[in-house]
């Protein structure tokens, strides 16, 4: 296992390394702030923050776990005042770029480095001000979030998210002039607490979104978020929107909701329609059953789903 970039420990500014004594790489809190590939197993104790103009590179078949430190806690760079754009648990804080682009044979894991592992040990991926980053070929388990985008672009493709508290979200920060550009696309993501929060930026097509506890979509505060050709099943909530003026919902199975397939929350008051998805049979009265807005609740929006499938779509999930 190698780490093919040096960084000496300066203060708590800088990383330090330390051999453990299987192939295992420590990577303790501290900026890398040189151009840095890892490889092989590698365990963060600590935040690790990627500088600006500054590329990681994890290469195929790499092991990173995290260490699970004290909620904003000495292992944190970020204090709790910050919690709005940061998690309490380690994180790996995207300024500069990651390249993490594995294989269908050799995958890049992200995980826990607990023996029972749980959701939240850790904080997750978090970009911030970032762009040209990709994650291919990922399993990504027990984070807090993921993989989250603030003001940043990113390429979500072909990974795993499994056990996470959520697997995917992003946000425009005010006054960033970078704008969100997110693609999620052919992951399988499933057994999370919730799948993916939509905001202004993200296209979320082709994906396998499952069995997550609370939600497989929840779109949020956005106006220009596009979910297309996804199965969407078996999630507490289906789809669940809240203080959405427009969302391109179209071309998705979404189906066997343990609750309702969509869903609007309170402050969801505008209408939308969402026209052309199969919600799992071709009788209205049976779709409206699986769905909450101003027929069941007057504070609510109301959602035409009009001319929707009577059949499943062939060409959704996972290409």
């Amino acid at each position: 296992m190698k780490i093919l970039s040096f960084f000496a420990a300066t203060a708590a500014m800088f990383l330090s390394f330390q051999p453990a004594f299987s192939a295992e790489t420590v990577v303790n809190k501290g900026v890398i702030d040189k151009d840095t590939a890892w490889s092989g197993e590698i365990l963060i104790k600590g935040d690790v923050q990627i500088a600006k103009n500054v590329t990681l590179t994890i290469m195929p078949g790499t092991i990173v776990r995290f260490a699970k430190v004290e909620p904003f806690g000495p292992d944190k760079l970020f204090p709790e005042k910050e919690k709005e754009n940061h998690f309490p648990r380690a994180e790996l804080f995207i300024q500069g770029k990651l390249l993490a682009q594995g294989s269908r044979e050799k995958k890049i894991t992200f995980t826990s480095a607990e023996k029972e592992p749980k959701p939240g040990d850790w904080g997750g991926i978090n970009f911030n001000s970032s762009v040209d980053n990709v994650l291919e070929h990922c399993v990504i388990l027990y984070a807090d979030t993921g993989v989250h985008a603030h003001s940043s672009k990113v390429k979500v493709a072909s990974n795993e998210f499994k056990h996470n508290g959520t697997a995917i979200g992003n946000k425009n920060l005010k006054d960033n002039p970078i704008k969100c550009e997110i693609f999620v696309e052919n992951n399988l993501i499933t057994e999370n607490g919730g799948g993916v929060v939509v905001g202004d930026g993200m296209v979320v097509s082709h994906n396998e979104i499952s069995k997550n506890e609370f939600f497989g979509i929840y779109g949020k505060n956005l106006a220009d978020g596009k979910v297309q050709f996804n199965n969407i099943s078996g999630n507490g909530k289906g789809v669940i929107l809240y203080a959405v003026k427009a969302m391109l919902l179209s071309d998705n199975n979404i189906t066997d909701s343990k609750d309702y397939n969509l869903s609007m929350l309170e402050g969801q008051a505008n209408d939308l329609a969402f026209p052309k998805n199969w919600w799992g049979t071709a009788d209205e009265s049976k779709i409206r059953e699986k769905v909450l807005d101003k027929i069941g609740d007057s504070v609510l929006g109301k959602a035409d789903l009009s001319n929707f499938y009577t059949a499943a779509v062939a060409g959704a999930g996972i290409l």
